[in-house]
């Protein structure tokens, strides 16, 4: 370029690609690559023709470039890195650029001669220019070149950012600067200034880049990461900035990096092949195969880095569902971690598109009904979907008669899942992270989702995957049997996806793009990171928060990145593992902020922020704005009217500050102090928290027998609000606390009969439902040693012979009711004939002959305990009789049933004991209308009844009449709705007690006979 040319400066750069054989037939050209002619074509055999010309960017002293304007220069760099792979060309050997020749050895990735370092710094300088649109001159005075590099080296990122003026070197104008260049012994190249591409606003890392080519000739220089020694580095650099230009041509925002600090961004880091394993999982489950994942690792490996990045693939390739929960192992709120999925799940259709929330309303009300209400205690927003014209009286019941309601809530929890599955064309994703803490009632109900949802499996709409810790997971886990039980009954896979730590390439890949600096640049921060912290991600993070707060690690104005002292962090004494180094951290915290902490461990691994603002009141310890400051100090986070630890080793490391001793003092008294809140505004979900630190506690933290009557009636209400929510694990556990805090007092029976009654009653129910027989054992032969008269031995009598039908003693139980039935004055006959089935159908037909239908639908309920006691009674030995094929008493049964039903009133049992009596009138007597009559008789009946439990005895019974009589196809589907009974229920067989009705009716006809 000559002075006062009238051309633009545009037009005289030109970057050429050739084969390395087409080298010697083009040495005979004047102009390598430096010409006037803009589109140059060299037609000999052996070229490339890759011609790429620069536009300038207009701008004055005054101006920057705009942001907008990075993409066109990240399009211009790209030229630089052609492949030329197609078609008849052939690979480059030698890059051209205005008289600088990279050897093929150097691309080869070999160290580079000085002359090699010399061709670097030529091409430095032609990036100079290029970017400046001036021209950049060497100094022409002998002593400025015979100086040495160590005598003449200033500070090349005050140089480059313009810092230091009284150190900056003016080059004068010279046609032949390469020329003058190529003469100079590396030992004596001055450091050239770069400043003016500053001014134009050029990004840092295109001025780190050109300056690092500039200083390529410095020795030293590239043992500190700070010039190039080979001209892959180069390559490796461009194409960083052209394939992420928002990341490294875009300065950091030096603004927010000093007011805020240092944050880390979502991605997970060198795990593509574990990725791929999961994507691949994936789409085989959503195609063809039911197929689960489980992703494993040690604390802090990123299992829950890799499934946040799995959702935003997922959704960025065709969208998806995701729901994710996580256990906690001091979280005691029943199914809290798939509750809370599906919870969330209903929040997000909420606050979306109304017509989604429209059709999800629909769908549940029309395929559940108004049982779907009951589903409102564990997943609360449920409510705002189904309406306030919904009823929801349903969600408010304890059905103290049953038959399992825990089964029943997983019925209704499946259905759930194949409703709304069916309502969105994306696919539902179901995560769970934290499993190694998973209870045994969510393990259950997790495996009926994926099997009785297996239609919407089938149909490619659901999948599910969870993260855990391998260290804390055995082969004896439940979640791994049940994986395993799955697999060999339902050929249901499992994906095993093992996390291991950060190659250092993956470590560098990670500081790299969190400080926004070249991969080149940060290599040596990354080898020294990846020694101390051995790759976990975790300790990386927290290593990198501790340098940021020693200002080892820091953004800098001067040079407007981050920049790092290596030296005192390559000697920085740091511990072996992350949670001995967190522990170590928290000791430097300010005393109330770690204060806050601990309190905030104490709930586990999250709270609601409205929970720390209650308990700050109650214990008058400042919480919120400790905890806010925390927040700041990266340890928390703060979402969604939610604080909780960064990970799970904060958390612990946070609680591992309170002494053994003292922790249960802690717990004990911010329950106490969260109970009286319970109990004052009616909070359930309050109260469990609440009991729930008490029992963290333990008696050993109650201060006196005052307190631990308090507790234990505490105790009493939270193990019932648990049944509620059909989590008898949880209510057991919550009633077994309650027994442990009477125990603290002798002679607790005597001072607190009904307290102890009811506690030890509710325990030995929980205990069977969740098939602990020793303990039931052990609850009943307490309580029938200490009540005070026969009727308080009821629910125990009743539990006793559930206990001996479950462990196969059938007989017993039989012995058991027939005895119990007696001292009740209401045995059944020693020997069953039809004379006495006949004398009892007579009795029943006397005691009908004269009430209508109006006044049987009018009837007064059964309040007599006694009377309902023997009525669940002979239904139990109804079910009993069935079991070891005794079957001649069986008919008498729903007649005695209804003469109780007539003179003392109508129980839970009445209807199925009507609809039996009118299958008697129909099918045997061949009175259809008289029949039919007491069919929907018992029908209208059940709907009346408060109880759901015997709803599919009564509709499966009423069904053999209504064939004969209503059109056979509405009739048929009636069976399927006594099915869906019995499985809300948690009566899971197909026909009640598994009685054929052709049995009851031979029966019958031979009384009849």
């Amino acid at each position: 370029m000559t002075d006062g040319s009238d051309k633009s400066w545009s037009e005289y750069i030109s970057v050429y690609c050739m084969t390395k054989e087409a080298i010697e037939k083009d040495k005979k050209k004047d102009e390598l690559g430096m010409h006037n002619n803009n589109n140059i074509s060299v037609g000999d055999e052996g070229h490339t023709s890759v011609d790429a010309d620069f536009e300038p960017f207009p701008y004055n002293n005054s101006d920057k470039l705009d942001p907008g304007e990075l993409n066109n220069l990240a399009d211009q760099l790209s030229t630089l890195l052609e492949e030329n792979d197609g078609g008849d060309q052939k690979s480059i050997d030698y890059l051209n650029v205005r008289g600088a020749i990279l050897n093929e050895g150097a691309v080869e990735g070999r160290p580079l001669s000085n002359n090699g370092k010399l061709e670097i710094r030529s091409l430095g300088i032609a990036f100079y220019e290029l970017f400046s649109g001036g021209h950049l001159t060497v100094a022409a005075e002998a002593e400025t070149l015979g100086r040495t590099a160590a005598e003449s080296e200033v500070g090349g990122d005050d140089e480059l950012y313009g810092n230091n003026p009284s150190k900056r070197r003016s080059l004068q104008s010279s046609s032949n600067n390469l020329d003058s260049l190529a003469q100079v012994q590396p030992s004596s190249m001055v450091s050239i200034s770069v400043a003016p591409l500053k001014l134009l606003g050029l990004p840092t890392a295109l001025c780190d880049l050109i300056s690092n080519m500039i200083d390529s000739v410095d020795g030293d220089a590239h043992d500190n990461g700070g010039s190039y020694g080979f001209i892959s580095e180069v390559r490796d650099d461009l194409k960083l900035m052209i394939d992420s230009p928002n990341l490294y041509l875009q300065d950091v925002d030096l603004a927010k990096a000093v007011n805020i600090g240092l944050q880390f961004g979502r991605s997970a880091y060198g795990r593509e092949a574990e990725m791929q394993t999961l994507k691949e999982c994936y789409q085989r489950s959503i195609s063809s195969e039911c197929e689960v994942a489980m992703i494993s690792g040690t604390s802090g490996i990123g299992k829950s880095k890799l499934s946040q990045e799995f959702a935003r693939s997922v959704n960025d390739d065709g969208g998806s569902i995701f729901l994710s929960g996580r256990f906690d192992k001091l979280e005691s709120q029943p199914l809290h971690a798939i509750s809370s999925a599906f919870d969330k799940y209903c929040a997000w259709v909420t606050m979306g598109d109304h017509s989604m929330a429209e059709k999800v309303s629909t769908a549940l009300k029309e395929n559940m009904g108004e049982e779907v209400a009951c589903l409102v205690t564990v997943m609360p927003n449920l409510a705002n979907i189904l309406g306030d014209d919904f009823n929801s009286d349903q969600s408010n019941k304890n059905d103290d008669t049953a038959v399992d309601a825990q089964k029943g809530l997983r019925y209704l929890f499946c259905q759930f899942v194949d409703v709304i599955s069916r309502c969105h064309e994306e696919p539902l994703i179901l995560f769970l992270d934290d499993c190694q803490w998973i209870d045994n009632a969510s393990v259950t109900l997790l495996n009926q989702i994926l099997i009785m949802s297996d239609s919407a499996i089938r149909d490619r709409r659901f999948f599910f995957f969870g993260a855990c810790r391998d260290d804390e997971m055995s082969e004896s886990h439940p979640l791994n049997i049940m994986l395993t039980t799955m697999n060999s009954l339902c050929g249901t896979e499992t994906t095993k996806i093992q996390l291991t730590s950060m190659s250092k390439s993956a470590l560098n890949e990670m500081l790299s793009t969190e400080l926004s600096s070249l991969s080149r640049i940060t290599r040596p921060l990354a080898n020294i990171l990846h020694h101390k912290t051995k790759g976990s991600p975790l300790f990386v993070k927290q290593v990198m928060m501790e340098l940021y707060k020693q200002r080892l690690l820091y953004p800098s104005l001067a040079h407007r990145r981050w920049v790092w002292e290596t030296n005192k962090i390559l000697d920085m004494k740091i511990p072996e593992n992350v949670a001995t180094f967190i522990t170590n951290t928290f000791d430097r915290l300010p005393f109330e902020m770690l204060s806050a902490l601990v309190v905030l461990s104490c709930f586990g691994a999250s709270a609601d922020i409205s929970l720390m603002e209650v308990l700050e009141k109650e214990i008058e310890q400042p919480l919120i704005a400790p905890l806010d400051d925390a927040v700041a100090h990266s340890v928390l986070g703060k979402r969604n009217g939610k604080l909780y630890f960064m990970h799970d080793k904060l958390q612990e490391a946070a609680y591992s500050k309170m002494k053994p001793e003292e922790r249960s003092l802690h717990h004990n008294r911010y329950g106490i102090a969260l109970g009286f809140v319970a109990v004052r505004e009616r909070d359930d979900r309050l109260l469990l928290t609440a009991v729930t630190q008490i029992n963290h506690g333990g008696p050993q933290a109650v201060i006196d027998e005052e307190q631990a009557v308090v507790v234990a009636n505490l105790n009493l209400d939270a193990g019932k609000k648990a049944m509620n929510m059909s989590d008898f694990f949880a209510a057991h556990s919550f009633f077994d606390h309650g027994i442990s805090y009477l125990r603290l007092q002798r002679g607790h029976w005597n001072e607190h009969y009904d307290l102890s009654l009811e506690l030890f009653n509710l325990a030995a129910r929980c205990a069977l439902t969740n098939a602990e027989r020793d303990i039931v054992k052990m609850l009943i032969d307490q309580i029938m040693h200490n009540t005070n008269c026969f009727e308080d031995n009821f629910q125990a009598i009743s539990v006793k012979g559930s206990l001996l039908s479950s462990s196969g003693n059938v007989p017993a139980a039989v012995e058991l009711v027939k005895t119990t039935l007696s001292n009740l004055d209401e045995g059944l006959p020693s020997a069953i004939t039809p004379t006495v089935i006949k004398r009892y159908l007579d009795n029943t037909k006397t005691y009908l002959a004269n009430l209508s239908d109006e006044s049987l639908l009018s009837y007064k309920a059964m309040i007599n305990p006694s009377k309902i006691f023997t009525v669940e009674l002979l239904f139990k030995m109804y079910g009993y009789l069935t079991l070891i094929d005794k079957r001649a008493a069986l008919p008498i049964i729903p007649l005695k049933v209804i003469q109780l039903s007539l003179t003392y009133g109508m129980s839970p049992h009445s209807p199925s004991a009507f609809a039996q009596y009118g299958n008697y009138l129909a099918l045997i007597e061949d009175k259809f209308e008289e029949g039919y009559r007491y069919v929907k008789l018992a029908l209208s009946l059940m709907k009346k009844t408060a109880s759901r439990a015997h709803d599919g005895s009564t509709i499966f019974w009423s069904t053999h009449t209504r064939l004969h009589v209503e059109p056979m196809q509405s009739s048929i589907e009636c069976y399927f709705d006594a099915f869906k009974a019995h499985m809300k229920s948690g009566k899971h067989t197909p026909t009640p007690y598994g009685v054929p009705p052709c049995i009851i009716c031979a029966a019958y006809g031979r009384a009849r006979n």
